[in-house]
């Protein structure tokens, strides 16, 4: 479609819906302003009709009722009487069609005057509005009634008006009737029309239509909606609604309640009749949107032929742009509107492309160059794994000519070996577009000897946006595959030495340990001999050993004791390597309350705030792991033997993806730039006047720590305590 008539369609329809919008605000605003005028006129109608009725209502009972007052004691006792007044009263009659008549106090018919034979029934005692009338003494007017005329039955209104005696005694009654199948005095209201084809009617409280302009719609039931809405004004509404008529046509329809009897007057209005001039209004708008529609599409057709003239020209030249060179190729610019800028756009951006196609030409060229003497094999395949073009270098590391490459699978390249996971790389790659893969695979040259080659393959976009063909990348790695051979020999020879090596210092370890324990083992004897030796001299002697003498001898003892400590720890050290680990689950916390117990009761006098906290199980030797904590906790009792009030935590904190236990104090601490010789056996940061040990304990424990595979470390400074940290494997 040109854009010539996109551009009509468009304004057309854009004029059509503005008509359109314009219409529809336009006739609702005239609908609701005519609906809103009728409802309210017709409102006023029906009110003023109301009136008129209950002043003709009043004035009809009024005349009764002063009849009443009037009428002789004698007429009550004598139905001749009676049947004389009533035709003495002529005016009365004219008012009620001659439809009067009085009844005595028990509701007995005394005389009547009608228009018709034998009418009314003997007795009113068991009619509503003469029991009425005879308790409240007062006028009223009755619903619709029926009253007996032989064959047939007579619908009315019966207007009832007590007659008194002197005391205000009920001594009869006088009634006139409103006959509804016939002319009566409301009939001309029924004969009011509102406009050309409203209407008016009565209806009582049980819905029936008293009155209306047409005969044959009297002393039926008003249609649902118009019942409703009496029963509304009943309640007090005065006002106009839609409603639908007998004959499903919709009216507008006001009422009001009248305010002598409750009865609704009602009026109603064809609503299409209403709207008429909403039609012709309507009707006016549809002949003028065609006419403007029709308007506009001459001038924008003509617009359009003007406008689109350059358009045509640029395109006229786009089509000619093959044939042109150089400035032939510009388009024209003579005016300085926007098709002026839209072709000096068209320019540049021509200009823009002729610059890139140059760019793109001389990028062909150095990828030719580069792909052509580059050091490693490159090929161009297709997607169904088809050499496409080859670099000289891929032929020789393949070892044919590029003639013989052409349309060759390059599988067929591939040692038979390798052939199936070149495929499934290839594979991959063609249904994933995915990133490059390299992998290494043996070629079969052109001789038959084999190729290591480093192979990349990587996908080339097209302009679809999905991989069009792939460059495989080809490398000989044949050299470096027999290096790394040769690597892997000597490697091979140097592990199977260090594991020799290996097992000689295990060897050397194991022998080193027996000798350790033998000689701390053959001391101990020699070590309880002199200490034994001394105990004797100085119990038998001591007496009588000059002070010094005794001085030599207990300084004797107490060197042999430390030997035997000594020894006991070296012993211990010995023992905590060499036997035989027997892990299981173990709770660290309840063997740390065990040695807290003994601690306290060893000294009850000590002030200690011991500290355990629940810690996660431990996978260890629970013999071991109880030597551990009691060198820590007991190292952490000694050394806060010396604080008023002492402090010994045992917890656990979760570090670098481990469970780190750890025990803490508040005793003398150490200076931690000598942590390094921390864990050595017999080092000793206290004198032995201060502290008393043989430095076995830490290096004991850190020897347990380290067979199972776990770490140790420790935080402290002088005079702030001391924090001992440790992990299992």
């Amino acid at each position: 479609m040109k854009l010539r008539t996109k551009l009509i369609i468009l304004v057309s329809i854009l004029v059509i819906i503005l008509m359109v919008v314009t219409s529809r605000i336009t006739l609702g605003y005239l609908e609701r302003h005519l609906h809103d005028s009728i409802a309210a006129q017709q409102t006023a109608t029906v009110v003023h009709v109301a009136t008129d009725i209950d002043s003709t209502l009043r004035s009809m009972l009024e005349l009764l009722t002063a009849s009443a007052r009037v009428v002789p004691p004698a007429a009550l006792a004598d139905p001749s009487g009676a049947k004389a007044f009533l035709e003495s009263r002529t005016g009365l009659r004219t008012l009620f069609n001659n439809h009067l008549f009085v009844v005595d106090a028990a509701g007995n018919l005394l005389a009547e005057v009608t228009n018709q034979e034998v009418r009314r029934v003997e007795n009113y005692s068991d009619h509503a509005f003469f029991n009425k009338a005879r308790a409240t003494r007062k006028p009223l007017i009755s619903e619709l009634t029926t009253c007996c005329t032989g064959t047939a039955n007579l619908r009315e209104i019966v207007f009832i008006s007590p007659i008194l005696g002197e005391n205000g005694s009920f001594k009869g009654a006088l009634l006139g009737g409103i006959d509804l199948s016939e002319e009566n005095a409301l009939s001309r209201f029924g004969r009011i029309t509102v406009g050309n084809k409203g209407f008016i009617r009565i209806i009582d409280r049980n819905h029936m239509v008293l009155i209306h302009a047409e005969r044959e719609h009297t002393l039926i039931k008003a249609v649902p909606e118009v019942a409703r809405l009496a029963d509304a004004a009943r309640e007090g509404y005065v006002g106009t609604r839609e409603t639908k008529g007998r004959y499903g046509d919709i009216l507008l329809t006001s009422v009001t309640k009248l305010g002598s009897k409750d009865w609704v007057v009602a009026a109603s209005y064809p609503l299409t009749v209403a709207y008429e001039p909403v039609k012709v209004v309507r009707r006016l708008f549809i002949i003028s949107t065609v006419a403007a529609i029709l308007g506009v599409l001459v001038v924008v057709s003509l617009s359009m032929q003007y406008l689109t003239r350059p358009i045509l020209a640029l395109e006229r030249h786009i089509n000619e742009l093959s044939g042109k060179k150089g400035k032939e190729r510009l388009v024209p610019v003579s005016n300085e509107d926007e098709l002026s800028r839209l072709t000096e756009t068209f320019n540049t951006m021509l200009a823009e492309i002729d610059r890139q196609t140059e760019s793109l030409r001389e990028s062909e060229d150095r990828f030719r160059g580069a792909f052509e003497q580059a050091a490693v094999g490159m090929a161009i395949i297709d997607r169904e794994g088809l050499l496409i073009r080859t670099n000289r270098r891929f032929c020789d590391i393949t070892g044919r000519h590029d003639d013989d490459l052409a349309g060759l699978d390059c599988l067929a390249l591939v040692h038979t070996e390798d052939r199936n996971a070149a495929r499934e790389i290839m594979t991959t790659m063609a249904a994933t577009e995915g990133e490059p893969l390299t992998r290494e695979f043996r070629f079969t040259h052109g001789t038959g000897r084999t190729v290591w080659a480093n192979t990349a393959f990587s996908p080339v976009r097209g302009r679809s946006g999905t991989d069009d063909s792939f460059i495989m990348v080809v490398e000989d790695v044949t050299e470096r595959k027999r290096a790394e051979e040769e690597i892997l020999r000597l490697n091979s020879d140097l592990e199977q030495r260090v594991a020799d090596r290996t097992a000689a210092l295990e060897n050397a370890n194991r022998e080193l340990e027996a000798f350790s324990y033998t000689v701390s083992h053959d001391l101990k004897a020699p070590a309880r001999h002199i200490s034994g030796i001394v105990d004797m001299v100085l119990e038998d002697w001591g007496g009588c050993m000059e002070p010094a003498h005794r001085e030599l001898m207990e300084r004797v003892a107490a060197a042999a004791g430390r030997m035997q400590s000594m020894i006991d720890g070296l012993l211990e050290l010995s023992r905590v390597s060499s036997d035989e680990l027997r892990r299981q689950e173990v709770r660290p916390a309840d063997l740390a309350r065990e040695i807290c117990i003994e601690l306290a009761a060893a000294e009850p006098a000590r002030q200690v705030d011991w500290s355990v906290k629940d810690v996660p199980p431990a996978n260890a030797d629970p013999e071991l792991l109880m030597t551990v904590l009691e060198n820590l906790l007991g190292n952490a009792w000694k050394y806060t033997s010396r604080n008023e009030r002492a402090e010994v935590e045992f917890g656990c904190e979760y570090c670098s993806g481990k469970d780190m236990y750890y025990v803490k104090d508040n005793g003398a601490g150490f200076d931690i730039r000598e942590a390094q010789r921390l864990f050595a056996p017999f080092q000793r940061f206290h004198p032995a006047s201060e502290f008393e040990g043989n430095g076995i304990g830490l290096a004991t424990v850190a020897r347990i720590i380290h067979r199972h595979g776990g770490t140790i470390r420790a935080e402290s400074a002088p005079g702030r305590g001391a924090t001992f940290y440790f992990s299992l494997d």
